[in-house]
């Protein structure tokens, strides 16, 4: 695939800078920055997802489901891993899974 891409100054020298300091191609240097974007982003929506699973099995009703999700649901949601908190932080939480 061929790409045309209209980038203002800033962008320019920081492509730039890439291919000096790298020594890749313009064409290399936009696949790897292709792929190390794409990986960020996919293991962004990875933790989100075992964020929601935990959210969502909160509500299968067992035992361990964490007490305060109505309250705290954000930190379900979007802490990096939820799993980390702990009862002693007054958080009882559900593990993934």
């Amino acid at each position: 695939m061929r790409i045309n891409a209209r980038l203002d100054d800033n962008a320019a020298d920081k492509l730039d800078y890439l291919q000096q300091q790298t020594g890749l191609s313009l064409s290399d240097v936009v696949r790897e920055s292709i792929e190390h974007y794409y990986a960020e982003v996919r293991d962004r929506a990875e933790r989100d997802a075992a964020g929601l699973d935990v959210l969502v099995g909160a509500f299968e009703g067992s035992d361990d489901s964490p007490t305060d999700l109505s309250a705290d649901y954000k930190r379900y949601l979007w802490s990096d891993d939820p799993a980390a908190d702990t009862e002693e932080e007054g958080h009882p939480h559900r593990p993934a899974g």
